[in-house]
């Protein structure tokens, strides 16, 4: 950030813009995107990933390095702040969105020790928007950690999915009042996928 301002409520954490309230995410996010490295190899081709949630930004920046167009999904005003920050290349499109399967607005239930924590959840003025929105010409990966939300999020892309056949990765913990492993049985039995490996806490599909 140089020697410009930092705004009222955030911090520098380690050169990046970040919520100044944070302590979870900021101890895991800077070794976590690592997991990249194992997820690469199964995926056949860099042109096109779409990415949620897109928090600081870290995880979008990596990507914008390997693939040739980003698209990253952050709902919360304050994390899409710091994304927009961090991550400025120009082939990273940012969205301050959630991602589902209907069009509607949301609420977030905050946690702002661990801005990786935040779930989706009642009303509010955060529009939800569909993967199949993008109307995209490839996608080569989609790569989602919603905190929950990740079927909604797969269920609106399921144009996109049937017609590019995209690697998968998705968190399928059952945090946010979602169903644990509901997300791989899903993609499995109804999509035609298979397991292909595991990022730590995160499942890779092909």
């Amino acid at each position: 950030m140089g020697s410009v301002a930092i705004p009222e409520g955030y911090r520098l954490e380690r050169g990046w813009l970040w919520p100044a309230t944070d302590v979870g995410a900021a101890a895991v996010l800077f070794s976590s995107v690592e997991d990249l490295t194992l997820v690469y190899p199964h995926v056949k081709k860099f042109d096109v990933v779409v990415q949620a949630g897109g928090n600081c930004g870290i995880w979008p920046k990596t990507m914008g390095e390997k693939f040739r167009v980003v698209y990253t999904f952050e709902p919360d005003p304050m994390n899409f702040r710091c994304l927009c920050a961090n991550a400025p290349a120009a082939n990273i499109f940012k969205f301050n969105a959630s991602l589902g399967e209907e069009h509607r607005t949301t609420g977030l239930k905050l946690r702002p020790d661990n801005i990786g924590s935040h779930l989706i959840e009642g009303s509010g003025d955060i529009p939800m928007l569909r993967i199949d929105d993008l109307a995209l010409t490839a996608c080569d990966l989609i790569y989602l950690d919603t905190e929950g939300y990740e079927m909604n999020a797969l269920k609106g892309g399921l144009e996109t999915m049937r017609r590019f056949k995209p690697t998968i990765v998705a968190e399928d913990l059952g945090v946010g009042g979602s169903v644990r492993g509901e997300v791989v049985s899903w993609l499995v039995s109804e999509m035609g996928y298979t397991v292909a490996g595991k990022a730590h806490k995160d499942v890779i599909l092909v």
